[in-house]
């Protein structure tokens, strides 16, 4: 006997499909490990009983113990199975993939330690477990329903998380588009404030291709005062505030009645 139930599944990968056998090959429990087998040539030739190592796989869905396929390892178990086979090379416990049973039953350790017995190893296989499987516990079903609970409210958790997370993200973006309108706005009435010309759809564009060069410097409109000049609200600042700013506007003021008789 090579497999346990009728077909479930068929994963696709374009036209070639590989078919899954009762809860599939990841919730199978999957057991490589070396047995002693007798070779008749070597006995013979040796008079004795010769015996040599081969490596073993043992599979079967969880909590069923009379669904046992027991044989000698073959290539495609070392694919099937890759997480299994590395620990077995490595002479490392061969654990399960699966958020562990003593998880669910933190309070009642003879419960996991009733299911491990079975082959139940994980939270996972506890809630798909066979109906098969289920009968052959006492509680069983009341176990697999604690096992499915367990990981919807898992799974909702998640899903919250995901959904915090992306909030978070739409509300920095947000943050940063408002800090942009918000610098824009300042340059447009400093720009406003500084020429008696009215500010056109080119200097808004200009300002706007400006942002991301360095000091973020503004650039006056192409008909105002220091055409073409970048401006700096800092430089502006101090030179606005600064003791000679006076006298600066008194000559200016000079200049123009001089001009205007």
């Amino acid at each position: 006997m090579d497999d346990f139930q009728a077909h479930t599944k068929i994963n696709w990968h374009g036209d070639v499909g590989t078919v899954q056998y009762g809860g599939g090959d990841a919730g199978q429990v999957v057991m490589f490990y070396l047995r002693p087998v007798h070779n008749p040539a070597k006995s013979s030739e040796a008079g004795t009983p010769q015996y040599e190592d081969k490596i073993f796989v043992r599979i079967h869905p969880p909590g069923e113990r009379l669904n046992i396929v027991e044989r000698e390892v073959r290539d495609s178990d070392k694919k099937r199975w890759p997480q299994q086979w590395a620990q077995f090379k490595d002479n490392q416990p061969q654990a399960q993939t699966g958020t562990p049973i003593d998880m669910l039953f933190p309070a009642e350790p003879s419960v996991s330690a009733a299911l491990k017995a079975g082959g139940v190893f994980t939270i996972e296989q506890c809630a798909n477990m066979s109906a098969s499987a289920i009968d052959s516990f006492m509680g069983g079903q009341k176990w697999a329903n604690e096992a499915k609970r367990w990981l919807d409210v898992a799974n909702k958790g998640v899903k919250a998380s995901q959904l915090k997370a992306a909030l978070d993200e739409k509300d920095r973006e947000i943050h940063t588009l408002k800090n942009t309108v918000d610098m824009l706005k300042n340059q447009l009435d400093e720009l406003a404030s500084r020429t008696t010309q009215s500010v056109t759809l080119e200097d808004v564009q200009r300002m706007i291709a400006n942002q991301g060069a360095p000091g973020n410097r503004a650039v006056y409109p192409s008909g105002g005062v220091g055409k073409n000049k970048a401006f700096d609200a800092q430089v502006h600042q101090i030179n606005g505030t600064h003791k000679t700013a006076d006298l600066s506007n008194q000559k200016i003021k000079s200049r123009t009645r001089v001009r205007v008789s």
